[in-house]
């Protein structure tokens, strides 16, 4: 007989009995529901502590993050800027530009300008310039960072000064004060035993001379111990006369009768 059948016998032999009981059946069915409803109550209580503590840590990183950006704005400006993830095909004319855009005098507030290169005078995707004033270069970096140059998000930030380590000694030109970047071209591809003379002589079957005539303007270029090529750095007189250069010769086959091979070459505008 089930429980059903068992309390309608009950309620019809016994009533008071059956109402005591059923009494009893809803006190504990009443009792089991307000448990339910705390346990449940109190897990979403977990589960909303739980998340609010998540909510706080992100805030934490948040604010520590704006507040340590903050602590570096506010370093005392100076005459300095260095311009980080530059394009490799990065040349002065779009640092330039970006000082005109910036500054009502452009870019005759720029002091120098040196792209960073490495030891094999590879160039590091790095400028730093050297403007008139710190407000001068502070108008350039609030104008400057975070913009694009060729794909490339820009960041830009002061320094304290230009390191006499970035200024390339092989871009000092012979008799002249001034650096010979921007008239000068970096020549990868002839076979590593080529010396500067071979590469003088090449030049000049092809009307090309360097600045002043002069072998001491024809400079080799260290290269990686891997390298199965060798790299020249190539003074001209003018910039112009650099760009010739890489029209003539960039992506122009050379070939070797010792080593009976064709080798590459690559030319480009040293900044």
């Amino acid at each position: 007989m089930s429980a059903r059948s068992i309390f309608s016998s009950l309620a019809r032999q016994q009533p008071a009995i059956a109402a005591i009981a059923q009494q009893s059946i809803r006190r504990e069915q009443c009792r089991l529901f307000r448990t339910s409803v705390m346990a449940l109550t109190a897990q979403q209580q977990q589960q909303q502590q739980s998340v609010a503590n998540d909510a706080e840590k992100v805030t934490r990183k948040f604010v520590d993050h704006v507040r340590k950006n903050r602590n570096f704005n506010k370093r005392e400006p100076t005459r300095f800027i260095q311009i980080d993830s530059l394009p490799m095909t990065a040349t002065s004319e779009d640092i330039r530009k970006l000082a005109r855009e910036a500054l009502p005098d452009g870019d005759k507030a720029i002091q120098e300008l040196l792209f960073v290169r490495d030891d094999y005078f590879e160039f590091d995707g790095r400028c730093m310039l050297e403007m008139k004033t710190a407000e001068d270069a502070q108008r350039v970096i609030e104008y400057g960072n975070r913009r694009m140059i060729g794909g490339n998000v820009l960041r830009l930030s002061h320094i304290d000064k230009l390191s006499d380590k970035m200024r390339r000694n092989e871009l000092n030109s012979v008799g002249d004060v001034e650096s010979a970047a921007g008239r000068s071209v970096m020549v990868v591809g002839f076979p590593t035993p080529t010396k500067p003379e071979h590469l003088l002589g090449y030049l000049r079957s092809r009307n090309f001379y360097p600045a002043e005539g002069s072998l001491d303007n024809v400079i080799k270029l260290k290269t990686r111990n891997q390298a199965t090529v060798s790299k020249f750095l190539v003074k001209f007189d003018s910039e112009s006369e650099a760009w010739r250069a890489v029209r003539m010769f960039h992506n122009t086959d050379f070939f070797s009768r010792k080593r009976n091979e064709n080798y590459k070459l690559q030319v480009s505008v040293v900044y």
